[in-house]
């Protein structure tokens, strides 16, 4: 059972290894610039929710007023006022979250890089130094 539960996972780590996609710069760059320009969309969309909220709130405020002073007992619902704040904030937080995101990436793309590497190799009982160009990501700790 151990032997075949082994075999199974080298096989599954050797398949995903060799049908790996590589990242490369340019798809974080994008990455980063596709999610900035989709939090920029999100902010102008839930500050125009918010304040359509708030514009909203001091309309239904008027209409309170009114009916107090002629003693016409409407009551003004509230429900449309609460779903553009909450729909709002929503946006405005998924636009923080993707700023942040965006952030990421573009710190990737800065600790991603192509190098020259060395390596020894033994060739006829000698060892030379063979240099190998490697993608390089730095790790900041």
């Amino acid at each position: 059972m151990k032997k075949a539960f082994f075999t199974a996972a080298a096989i599954l780590l050797f398949t995903i290894n060799c049908f790996s996609q590589s990242a490369q710069k340019t798809d974080y760059l994008q990455k980063s610039k596709n999610q900035k320009t989709a939090a920029f969309v999100l902010l102008g969309v839930g500050a125009a929710l918010d304040i359509g909220g708030i514009i909203a709130t001091f309309s239904n405020a008027n209409k309170e007023v009114d009916n107090v002073f002629n003693t016409n007992q409407t009551s003004v619902n509230h429900g449309a006022e609460y779903a553009l704040y909450i729909a709002g904030t929503a946006c405005l937080a998924g636009s923080l979250t993707l700023f942040i995101l965006s952030k990421s990436n573009k710190n990737k793309t800065m600790s991603l890089g192509i190098d020259t590497q060395q390596f020894q190799q033994l060739r006829k009982s000698n060892v030379y130094a063979v240099n190998y160009p490697a993608l390089t990501m730095k790790i900041r700790l």
